[in-house]
This record gives structure tokens, C-alpha cells and sequence, in this order.
């Protein structure tokens, strides 16, 4: 199976025995973003595969994304990506309670609205995105705050390239109990908005005063005249009024089964009534005449057909739908509107894709697609290319539309993510098929093996965000939350509102406001691809890609509303603060970002916060946190970082706090090991060790490599030996002293996989190894509990030099 080919790395991070001399030393280095920069001019700094005759094209001139630092009049008024901000990182990021979902955008009224798992909808303002001055914290709920809240200082607030907070927070609404379905806003205006949770309620919201407009409240309790279930796909369309449109969920395996179940009481209650009826009981009341027919139970007669669509009305709140829509014959799983053409493209779980028109008259029949739209794009859905996914075995997870194409004539394109990881792009002209780009994981597996320079990141890296992608597919999040019963062939839905957050995260990519260029989340970042000469012209967020992988995007376009007194006041009355608008500058576009399982939203702009200039540094610590905002009360890992991370570097209390622990005890399944550790020598190593320690991140890690004679090692969470990082994320650097040497047994050092590249593990000597010496960091020594690290020593191993029995570490206690 070469979608989960794993890479040999049995000879990274770890310490050479004296008589295993290497014949190849592999430094295998993360991908960071501030040591390794990547040209994103060059459109094949990133990967994208497709299957066209058109890939042959060179990529235009005018596709060079724009510079951030040094903008000019003509770059402004030409550039075709002005819309879309090409930066390496993001600049501005806020949180969350829980794992955010959904995320919309509304251009008229210049609000972003997100959403996440525990049913709350949070409206933010958009700014300018020049830069804020000192002090302008953004709060919510009642908790504000920045990084400084916990000494992450205020390097984001001061103008070094112009910095900003880009949004506003403005309201916060419980508005679900239990997580969000699905969040949009209606097109073309966005002058109102929608969420749809899993407690059957549907919202609507005024964009322009961010308040609720009215609500359905939805239940299958037998007041409805149709019983159905929400799904996660939605579109709100302005017309004369406001209608919503809502697909319908398939049942989960335990509703599937309580289902069977009640079926299977209903039908042995009809079978009793029928055996009653037919005994001669005598002659019946009058008005009490018993048939057949009479006594069949109505059990799940009024439950809508599975892949129905639901057309509400948000005008008259009516808990029943306005029309039911039977287009698909299995749950829907991607739906997109059309606001120019007024057309629906929707795809479900066998790989139908339809483009249809809404029925919005109540007069005619539920199934009658009888509109008063123009006609389809097609006479014959057998003319077009839309039964590609079925012949593929392969069905649609996402449908994004480009409504802007004029100099295409007007007609646009549709992209479709399919479950098999290809975005095929559709033209509306005849709904054929134009191109394919491939991002299957054996499309990097071979760039890698290949030694290509495309993908910018090296072995280590690679497995590491490959992991993670085998973890999204557990979390059925490239499945569309939709599996199929092997043995009935039923669609189920693989979540349930008790999921974790990660699972109700939905894959979502866009074209920006010209229809010429498709924004793909991808594991190297976020592709910008040329949709005429399919060609990646940009790469988004590839500096942050190595720790965050981006799902959803919504792409906020320039000359949003911009509360410009507002920005005025905050700006100290300086008329510069009303400029961005102004042909010298970029425009205020923004790009916002979900990533897989994370609590926060990421926004980028067209300023990139850690890009380096000439005559600049590095981007210091302050610099890096402060883009992350703590509106929210923070958790253990928030805390953590801002603690590690965001001190002031001329705190010299706060840093002794965290480098003057000078034992640590390791309590693991064969007993305690006593460490006397070495803070003064190598402070940052204590440092890293401390922070793991009081985390938990060492808590149930596993050692995993045992060989006698020499050593024992742990420390990576992954258990293989190829995972962990520092509190910092990624590696940090060396600490050789002369004075501590790999001299004698029982001494405890960190594992790396070259110069300057440790993370979390570390490994315990049991003998001399002076051939150690000036390549691992020496940072303790064990003083208690040596029969314990033999005891380790002498478990039984593999030809890996894996235990054949668990040794675990149970927890970690510093003094």
C-alpha cells in the first residue's frame, strides 16, 4: 500500500554504538521556518500533479505573488494575486473554548464568523491591516488579552513592518448545545448568516448588527409533518426572501441499530394485531371496523429519503421545510451554490454529481425541479463529465465555485475534492472535466524517494506530517464523516456530537474573487494554483506547515467595511491610519485559516510578521508568540508555551524559575531513577526537560531502545524513535561542555539526529562512551535507582533493539 509507505528511519535520532561506525551520516533536519526558506516564485517550490494536456504551459509572468516588504504602485494595480495573501506565516491568530469548525466570511459588511465544537458563533470586525498601536488587546467572553497576559511581552503591538491584529472581536453567542453542522453566510450579499447544530436548531443572524434574527428549532418528536436529520452542507441564498438549504445526515451506527430495532417491535406488534383481528370476537361498535391496513403501525413513514435536501424559509421560521429535495439517492456529502448562475451543485456518498435548479414555488410536486432560472449548463447530463467520480469508485468531500471568470465567458468553474485526495476542476460551459491535480500521499511518497527539491522539507519532516495525515483519515475527515456498511450497504454517518473536535473539522478549499486561482490546504501548505496554466504559483503558510496542517479556508477579498474612525482614534489621530487604502499599499485582503485539531483560527495578510529582511535578525521568541492572542482562557499547552516561551528576555527571575531544578525522579514501570541534573551548564537542555516534565509530555512515553552494553533511550512520544520536539517547537541547539563527558556509566544525555537538532529524547549510558562526547549534550547524571536502569537494560530485545516487553515511564517529578 504505497498511501502508507513509511520511510526508514532507523538510523535517525540516536546515539552510534563505538562498534556500529556509520558509512552514511543522514543529518536529517525539520523543516523551520526561520532557518529554511523556500523561493514561493518558484511554482514548483510546492507539488502539484494533474492529469491535462495544459500542464505543459509555462507559468505567466504576472503569477510572481507579490513582495510584502517593498509594495509599489504598479505591483498594486497589475498584480493578479493582489487578493490573496502570499505570506510564509501567518500573521494574527485567536482562539476559541474548543476545536474550531467553521469559519465565513461576509465581504459587505467586513466580518468573519466562526464557529466551533461547543456550539459557539463569534462575529469578528475587520481592521486595517497596518499597523495597531501598543495596547489594543481584542478580548471575548469576558476574558482579554494578548500574549503579554502571560509575559508574552508586546512585540506584536509595536510597527516592526507593520504588524496587526487584522480582526476585532465584536459578539459571542452559545448558540448550540453540542457542536456545529455547518456556518455560512448567505450569497450573494452576506447580509445574513446561518449555523445549524447538532440539537436540530437553525439560527439566523443579521450580519450588519450581528444579532439573531430568528431561529427553527427542529424535532422529530411528531409535530412535524417530515421527520429528518440535519446534515453538515448548507447554503443561505438571498432572493425576494431569505431560504436556507440543508442536506440531511445519514444515521449513525447506533441510530441505524435503534432503528432496527424499534422496526422490528413495530412490525411483531403489527403481526399480534393482525392474529387479534382475525379472531370472531363478536361484532365491533360502530366506527370501530378493523382492516389489515388499519393496523399497520406508522413507524418511519414520514422520515425523509436518505440524500434529501431541505429548503427552509428564513422568513416565515416554519419548522417544516419548504420543499424536500430528492436529487440523490445516498447522503449528500458537498454542496456549493451558484449566486450568478442561481444554480446548486451538490455530490453524494456513490459519487452522483448533480447541478440542478432550486424549486423555491411550494405548488409544485417535492420531486419537480420546475424553476424559473435559466437552463442548465447541459441538455444531457450523459454530454458532460459528471459521472467521473462514480467510474473512479470515488465521491465528492468539498465543492467550491469560481463565479468570476469574464474573460472565460462568464460561465466559471467548479473544483471537487474527492475521497481519493484529486481535486478534479469542472467548467460550467458543459461540466466537463478540465484538469486533475493529484495530492495523494504517493505523489510526495515518490518526491521524497526521488530526492526532488519540490517539496523543501526533508525524511523526519515528511514522516512527521505523513503521521498526521494518517490521522486525519482515522478522524474520517478526507471520508466527509460518511462510511458504508460492508455487509448492508448502508451509509452511515462516522460522527456523532459526543466525537472528538478534530472529527467535526471539514476539508474546504476556494477560488479567489478573479476565478482564476484555486486555494488548495494541502501537507506543504496552502497551494495557489493558476487554474489556465495549472501551474502552483504561491505557496501560503509553507513556513508554519511543518506544525499546523490548514483545512478550511475562507478568502476575505480587499475594501472590506472598515470602521475607519475607529481605526483613526486608535492610530492617535495620525491620517496615516485611513491610508490603506491607497494605491502604494497592499490592499487589506485576508485569508483565514483552520488547522486540524486546534483551537485557534489563523489569519494571514499581505504583511508576513517573520520574514527577514537584510538588515534585520532572526524573528526573536516575543515575535513569534505574540502572534498567537489569548482572548481565550488559555490550557496547558497555552500556558506552557507562554510560560517557555514568552518570557522577556531581560527577566532573568523568570527564566531561573524554569533552569534551577536541579533533580528529577523518572518513575517508570521497573522503579525510580534519581537524576541530578545541570542547569548552569546547560540551561536551555534543563530547560526543554523541565518544561516536558511538568507537562506530562513524558507521562506513559515508552523505551524504546534498549541495547546492552551501551544504553537505554525514551523520550519520543511516537515510540519508534523518530517523533518528539522541544517546548519550542521543532530543535534546538547543543550545549557541550567540557567539563561533563560521556566518562562513566549511569550519565544522561540527549538524542539527536546531528549538530543542533535535539528535541525530546534522551538516552541513559550504562558504560563508558567517550565516543559520545562533543556530539550529545551531557545534562545529568543518575544518583539513585542504577539496579533500576540495569534492570531496563537487561529486557529481552528485537533485532531493532526494540523491548519485547513494555518499559514505560510513569511520570516525571522535578525539585
Amino acid at each position: 500500500d504505497t498511501d502508507r509507505r513509511t520511510l526508514d528511519t532507523s538510523n535517525l535520532y540516536r546515539p552510534w554504538p563505538k562498534d556500529k561506525t556509520a558509512t552514511l551520516i543522514l543529518h536529517a533536519r525539520r523543516f523551520c521556518p526561520l532557518r529554511h526558506r523556500s523561493n514561493t516564485n518558484n511554482p514548483l517550490s510546492a507539488v502539484s500533479t494533474m492529469d491535462s494536456s495544459s500542464s505543459k504551459k509555462r507559468t505567466r509572468k504576472d503569477d510572481a505573488p507579490p513582495s510584502s516588504s517593498t509594495p509599489t504602485k504598479k505591483q498594486n494595480s497589475t498584480n493578479p494575486l493582489q487578493d490573496v495573501p502570499t505570506t510564509q506565516h501567518y500573521q494574527v491568530s485567536y482562539m476559541h473554548r474548543q476545536t474550531v469548525t467553521h469559519s465565513c466570511t461576509s465581504l459587505r459588511h467586513g466580518y468573519v464568523i466562526t464557529g466551533s465544537t461547543d456550539g459557539v458563533v463569534k462575529f469578528w470586525k475587520r481592521t486595517s491591516t497596518t499597523a495597531a498601536p501598543a495596547g489594543s488587546g481584542t478580548g471575548s467572553g469576558g476574558t482579554s488579552g494578548s500574549a503579554a497576559a502571560l509575559g508574552g511581552g508586546g512585540a506584536a503591538d509595536k510597527d516592526k513592518g507593520g504588524n496587526s491584529r487584522c480582526l476585532e472581536f465584536v459578539k459571542s453567542y452559545s448558540s448550540h448545545v453540542g457542536p456545529l453542522l455547518a456556518l455560512c453566510t448567505s450569497q450573494p450579499n452576506g447580509d445574513s448568516a446561518a449555523s445549524i447544530g447538532y440539537d436540530g436548531v437553525i439560527k439566523f443572524y443579521d450580519v450588519a448588527t450581528f444579532d439573531v434574527s430568528g431561529m427553527i428549532r427542529t424535532s422529530n418528536n411528531g409535530t412535524s409533518k417530515k421527520n429528518f436529520r440535519l446534515g453538515r452542507h448548507a447554503a443561505l441564498i438571498e432572493r425576494e426572501d431569505l431560504y436556507l438549504l440543508v442536506s440531511t445526515r445519514a444515521p449513525t451506527r447506533e441510530e441505524s441499530q435503534l432503528e432496527l430495532r424499534e422496526k422490528g417491535r413495530l412490525e411483531q406488534l403489527r403481526k399480534q394485531q393482525i392474529d387479534d383481528s382475525d379472531e370472531d370476537d363478536g361484532p365491533l361498535p360502530e366506527g370501530s371496523s378493523v382492516t389489515k391496513n388499519d393496523v399497520t403501525p406508522n413507524s418511519n413513514s414520514t422520515m425523509v429519503p436518505p440524500g434529501s435536501i431541505l429548503l427552509f424559509s428564513g422568513t416565515n421560521l416554519s419548522s417544516d421545510p419548504v420543499r424536500v429535495i430528492t436529487y440523490h439517492a445516498t447522503p449528500v456529502t458537498a454542496l456549493a451554490y451558484n449566486s450568478v448562475k442561481q444554480w446548486v451543485v451538490s455530490g453524494d456518498a456513490s459519487g452522483v454529481l448533480e447541478v440542478w435548479n432550486i424549486p423555491f414555488s411550494s405548488s409544485v410536486g417535492e420531486d419537480s425541479a420546475s424553476t424559473h432560472h435559466g437552463p442548465l449548463p447541459f441538455e444531457s447530463k450523459l454530454d458532460t463529465d459528471m459521472y467521473a467520480l462514480i467510474k473512479k469508485k470515488t465521491y465528492a468531500i468539498d465543492i467550491a465555485i469560481s463565479e468570476t471568470a469574464k474573460d472565460q465567458g462568464g460561465h466559471g468553474h467548479f473544483a471537487v475534492y474527492s475521497s481519493d485526495r484529486k481535486i478534479r476542476l469542472f467548467s460550467f460551459k458543459n461540466c466537463k472535466l478540465v484538469c486533475i491535480y493529484d495530492e495523494r500521499m504517493k505523489v510526495y511518497d515518490n518526491l521524497l524517494s526521488s530526492k526532488s527539491s519540490a517539496m523543501g522539507i526533508d525524511a523526519i519532516e515528511y514522516g512527521k506530517r505523513a503521521a498526521l495525515e494518517r490521522e486525519m483519515e482515522d478522524a474520517y475527515l478526507l471520508s466527509g464523516g460518511v462510511s458504508t456498511n460492508p455487509s448492508t450497504k448502508q451509509s452511515l454517518s462516522s460522527v456523532t456530537p459526543a466525537s472528538e473536535g478534530s472529527n467535526h473539522q471539514q476539508l474546504h478549499l476556494t477560488f479567489d474573487n478573479t476565478g482564476k486561482y484555486l486555494l488548495l490546504p494541502t501537507i506543504v501548505g496552502v497551494k495557489v494554483i493558476n487554474i489556465q496554466t495549472h501551474r502552483v504559483v504561491a505557496t501560503v503558510g509553507k513556513g508554519d506547515a511543518s506544525s499546523l496542517r490548514f483545512l478550511h479556508l475562507v478568502l476575505c477579498p480587499g475594501d472590506a467595511k472598515i470602521n475607519q474612525q475607529l481605526h483613526l482614534a486608535r492610530m492617535g489621530g495620525s491620517s496615516a491610519a485611513i491610508t490603506h487604502g491607497g494605491n502604494d499599499e497592499p490592499n487589506d485582503s485576508l485569508l483565514v485559516a483552520l488547522a486540524y485539531g486546534k483551537r485557534r483560527f489563523y489569519t494571514f495578510s499581505h504583511h508576513d510578521p517573520l520574514e527577514k529582511h537584510d538588515d534585520q535578525d532572526e524573528p526573536d521568541e516575543q515575535t513569534i508568540l505574540a502572534r498567537d492572542i489569548l482572548n481565550e482562557a488559555p490550557d496547558a499547552s497555552d500556558l506552557l508555551e507562554a510560560s517557555h516561551m514568552g518570557r522577556s528576555n531581560n527577566d532573568p527571575d523568570s527564566s531561573a524559575q524554569l533552569t534551577t531544578a536541579s533533580q528529577a525522579i523518572l518513575r517508570t514501570t521497573h522503579g525510580d531513577i534519581s537524576i541530578k541534573l545541570f542547569p548552569k551548564d546547560t540551561p536551555k537542555t534543563i530547560q526543554n526537560f523541565i518544561g516536558h516534565a511538568q507537562s506530562g509530555y513524558y507521562d506513559n512515553v515508552v523505551v524504546h531502545r534498549i541495547i546492552p552494553g551501551f544504553m537505554i533511550q525514551t523520550g519520543d512520544p511516537l515510540g519508534d524513535g523518530t517523533g518528539g520536539e522541544s517546548i519550542w517547537g521543532g530543535e534546538f541547539e547543543d550545549e557541550i561542555q567540557r567539563d561533563l563527558r560521556h566518562d562513566r556509566p549511569f550519565t544522561v544525555s540527549m538524542a539527536n539526529a546531528g549538530p543542533n537538532t535535539n528535541g525530546s529524547q534522551f538516552f541513559i549510558t550504562t558504560v563508558p562512551t567517550p565516543w559520545l562526547d562533543n556530539k550529545h549534550t551531557v545534562f545529568g547524571r543518575v544518583v539513585g535507582g542504577m539496579e533500576v536502569v540495569m534492570a531496563i537494560e537487561a529486557v529481552k530485545t528485537d533485532e531493532l533493539d526494540r523491548p519485547l516487553s513494555e518499559v514505560k515511564i510513569l511520570s516525571v517529578d522535578v525539585s
